[in-house]
């Protein structure tokens, strides 16, 4: 089935939670609301003409700087200064974050992509954990470094950072540490080479 044919049953079964359908493009992709997402992930796993039985990835996503057409504009992600120092800025974010599912049936061999968007300041969402249980483990990594916040979840706790850590380092906002449990930390150039001549 085609993506097309897709997103008109989600809009069928689903109605105004189904936002818009972007067709253009190598991805044709449908916009979710944030509270129909589950009911969005039922209906397409279970609907015997979808059979979205694999969940191939979730990933977190910000869109700070992004345009309203979806186009990015440059945004400095700060980092650490030539001297090992965290780097500053004024700069506000203001993008939205989000969740991208990339779905496929091995039934019927075709594949769908859903978006959903979240406000940055509240950043909430419903688990689809109950639908695909391997959704538990990339919502945990959206939640550690983006800091989106699944309702529902089973374990909602950091996967790769240490649990005190502050902040959510895939953030374009986000400002680099510049120590960690006491222990000063320093950025070092990715460009310096160790390697002796030969």
């Amino acid at each position: 089935m085609d993506a097309a044919a897709i997103h008109a049953l989600l809009v069928e079964k689903l109605g105004d939670a189904v936002l818009a359908f972007h067709e253009a493009g190598p991805e044709p992709y449908a916009e979710v609301a944030a509270a129909g997402i589950a009911d969005a992930a039922l209906f397409l796993r279970d609907d015997p003409r979808l059979d979205f039985s694999l969940l191939m990835c979730l990933s977190g996503l910000d869109w700070d700087g992004l345009d309203a057409a979806g186009k990015g504009k440059s945004v400095a992600i700060l980092g650490y200064t030539a001297e090992g120092k965290p780097e500053t800025s004024d700069r506000v974010a203001t993008g939205d974050l989000g969740v991208v599912y990339h779905l496929y049936s091995y039934r019927h061999r075709h594949k769908f992509t859903l978006h959903v968007r979240v406000p940055r300041a509240r950043p909430e969402l419903p688990t689809v954990s109950a639908v695909w249980p391997t959704a538990a483990w990339h919502e945990r990594e959206a939640y550690d470094l983006l800091g989106l916040v699944f309702g529902g979840h089973p374990d909602l706790r950091r996967i790769l950072l240490e649990d005190g850590w502050e902040g959510h380092p895939l953030r374009k906002d986000y400002r680099m540490p510049d120590q960690w449990a006491g222990v000063p930390l320093q950025g070092q150039p990715y460009s310096v080479s160790t390697a002796q001549p030969v």
